[in-house]
């Protein structure tokens, strides 16, 4: 029988993320709740769009990439994730080392959000861990086989196609 309390980290926003993205908590991306709230609104709120892009900029500027994907994790985000996915290719900067986040994304419910993860997959630079790519292709391809729909189907191969070229390059 598990630990309850072991099982309290999959609740716990900051370790779920940590859980999502793979990465030891000491490297863990780290901000406050309200920087968070602020990022996701100057992303996704329409009455911030003349600030959207200047937001991109400095996000890119700043190496800051881990805090839209703690943007994008957040359950203050659940209505507008598609946005915030779209944030990062629209900000380019080069996802490579999160592709197993974004795979996790490209098999989301939501297709908007899978269409998004799907462009931000397609656009990272590399390099990429041999193994998470491998595995990647395996998941995506288990998930056609099991409960991919028709129009998802073909955005589904297209990424298997990408991650295969990730290999090859």
């Amino acid at each position: 029988m598990e630990n309850t309390d072991d099982l309290k980290k999959y609740f716990d926003s900051k370790e779920y993320i940590t859980q999502i993205i793979g990465i030891d908590k000491a490297e863990a991306p780290k901000a406050s709740e309200s920087e968070l709230t602020n990022l996701i609104s100057l992303l996704t709120n329409p009455e911030n769009k003349a600030f959207k892009e200047e937001t991109l900029l400095t996000l890119k500027k700043e190496k800051a990439g881990d805090r839209l994907l703690l943007a994008i994790a957040s359950p203050k985000a659940k209505t507008n994730k598609h946005l915030l996915v779209a944030a990062c290719w629209e900000s380019e900067i080069n996802f490579s080392k999160y592709l197993s986040f974004f795979l996790i994304l490209a098999l989301d419910s939501d297709d908007l959000v899978s269409l998004e993860a799907i462009t931000v997959i397609s656009t990272m630079e590399g390099p990429f861990d041999t193994n998470a790519v491998k595995e990647g292709i395996k998941k995506v391809k288990a998930f056609i086989q099991n409960s991919a729909t028709v129009p998802r189907t073909v955005l589904l191969n297209d990424l298997v196609f990408t991650l295969e070229e990730f290999l090859n390059a």
